[in-house]
């Protein structure tokens, strides 16, 4: 497989930054208040990959009615607060990122600032700047797949050129869609649930990256 890559775009949730399992506890408990009753792994299995902003209409569905107003502001208020003082590096991604042999860049379904936090808190943040791609920077937020063409666009490499690193369903397809090969990263995963989903291989270890796209 080798040179098979000119660009590594990873998704930032669940791939950089252990952050989703933060996430979704703070929207399990925000609808939770607002009339729901779902147990966290009830909300990762509606919500993971899927932009809180971007789909209200899966809210709405969730809470049996229109979310009230601000709904999305009052989450993104929790959220953050949880994000600054809890979230921690995905293990080894670091030393991963930095076994590189091509560039790389980072692509998220989230909004910048979320990024900014989630990566600024771990010290990732140097390793991506000026190479951010977020849900601020397209009209479409995955599974649609604006901001893995964004990114490749923007870096100058063909889209079959690049492999993406995702854990979700949503973002495996948004790769898909994009023209990209597919990796998933399946430690807090059902590594079959990602393969159905289309990506090209699993692995649950950020050490093992670098036989993918050596």
């Amino acid at each position: 497989m080798a040179n098979k890559f000119d660009l590594v775009i990873f998704d930032c949730d669940g791939v950089l930054v252990d952050s989703e399992p933060v996430t979704l506890r703070v929207l399990c408990d925000y609808l939770n208040e607002l009339g729901a009753n779902l147990s966290v792994e009830q909300t990762t299995a509606i919500y993971l990959g899927k932009s809180v902003k971007e789909d209200l209409a899966l809210s709405e569905r969730v809470l049996g009615r229109v979310p009230p107003e601000g709904f999305y502001d009052g989450f993104q208020a929790r959220r953050d607060v949880a994000l600054r003082s809890t979230v921690e590096a995905i293990p080894y991604v670091r030393e991963a990122i930095l076994a590189l042999t091509v560039p790389y860049c980072v692509a998220s379904g989230a909004d910048l600032g979320k990024m900014q936090i989630t990566l600024g808190r771990t010290g990732l943040l140097p390793l991506f700047e000026g190479r951010m791609f977020s849900l601020s920077h397209v009209k479409r937020s995955k599974p649609a797949p604006d901001v893995y063409l964004l990114a490749a666009q923007t870096m100058g490499v063909a889209p079959e050129r690049c492999a993406v690193i995702e854990d979700s369903p949503a973002g495996i397809s948004a790769g898909l869609a994009a023209g990209m090969t597919v990796f998933a990263y399946g430690a807090l995963q059902s590594p079959q649930m990602l393969l159905d989903a289309g990506a090209v291989a699993v692995f649950s270890d950020m050490r093992k990256l670098h036989h993918l796209v050596p």
